[in-house]
């Protein structure tokens, strides 16, 4: 007899599935496109396998076999801790995924007002201005003086 469990989230970015395997305390290791993991059944170790796209998970799931695997007793609830740090994971990564696109704008919108600050004192020159440049906080003022005799 054998069961199948599903996650909802796929175990897709190698990097988050050891992170999350980390942070559970899980021991294992990497052998060619499949993760080793310290849970052992009658198969051998349970691994989870790179296969079309995705990690999948590789177990004996008779139920009638009483092994001892510590925290977690039974694949779904091992399976469940793993996509919850997964998740969590994930989650921290396109956090730091959408802080590096707001520094990246910033830094954009930076170049920009500078590059127009420039090309706006530049002309002012060529038509004989003296230019005083004031800050106010984030925004910036340039005053224009011409002396006419």
């Amino acid at each position: 007899m054998s069961a199948v469990v599903k996650t909802v989230t796929p175990f897709t970015q190698r990097d988050l599935l050891l992170e999350a395997l980390d942070e559970l305390g899980v021991v294992y290791h990497e052998k060619g496109n499949a993760i080793m993991t310290e849970r052992v059944d009658d198969y051998g170790a349970q691994r989870f396998i790179y296969e079309q796209g995705a990690y999948r998970f590789q177990h004996d799931s008779s139920p009638w076999r009483k092994l001892n695997f510590n925290k977690w007793k039974t694949v779904s609830a091992f399976l469940g801790a793993v996509e919850k740090v997964y998740h969590q994971a994930y989650e921290r990564l396109q956090q730091r995924l959408a802080d590096e696109e707001r520094r990246l704008l910033e830094e954009e919108r930076k170049r920009f007002v500078e590059q127009q600050k420039k090309a706006v004192i530049q002309r002012a020159k060529e038509q004989g201005y003296n230019i005083k440049e004031i800050r106010k906080g984030n925004k910036i003022q340039l005053q224009l003086v011409r002396t006419t005799y």
